[in-house]
């Protein structure tokens, strides 16, 4: 077999069973076939493995007082508490079980994995670990009031709203 069509195998495997790749982008590499080239070339091709589709509006990172960063961490996380019990209670979920305390809150959606999300003072932050898309970390945009990850512009709201209405089978709308 050639170098670049074990490359190209060895590439989509990796696609196919790392489901953390599913938001990110990734560079493929790209294997020369020339006979003078002994290892891989890297070429700048980018793939977007998500179907999702996120916004494309620019955020900005706010510089937040302690204060105002608890204010607004603390009322986004209990607004997604709040809709996420009240989910528990509307539906029969094997395995649901939702809870929140000291800046951390916990979604366990028994076979669908479990979601972490929480407070991070020092960077002024909030944390999500998803059972799909794994670790990401948010700023806080003063101008929409949205929580972003910076590497890609998508919204915690929408991450979530995405994942969850896959995992559980109807439509979710955390936060507004």
């Amino acid at each position: 077999m050639s170098q670049a069509r074990i490359g190209a195998t060895v590439f989509r495997l990796a696609a196919r069973h790392c489901p953390r790749v599913g938001t990110s982008i990734v560079r493929q590499a790209m294997l020369s076939t020339s006979a003078a080239a002994s290892r891989p070339q890297w070429s700048t091709p980018v793939h977007h493995f998500s179907r999702q589709s996120y916004t494309t509006q620019a955020y900005t990172a706010a510089d937040l007082t302690p204060g105002h960063y608890h204010k607004v961490a603390d009322h986004t996380l209990e607004g997604i508490l709040e809709v996420l019990e009240t989910i528990g209670d509307e539906h029969d979920i094997d395995g649901y079980d939702v809870e929140y305390s000291q800046g951390v809150l916990t979604l366990k959606l028994g076979s669908g994995g479990t979601y972490v999300l929480n407070k991070q003072p020092p960077n002024k932050q909030i944390w999500l670990s998803s059972p799909k898309s794994g670790p990401k970390r948010y700023d806080y945009d003063t101008a929409s009031g949205k929580w972003f990850y910076a590497r890609d512009n998508h919204t915690i709201d929408e991450v979530l709203n995405n994942e969850l209405s896959d995992i559980l089978g109807f439509d979710v709308k955390l936060l507004d």
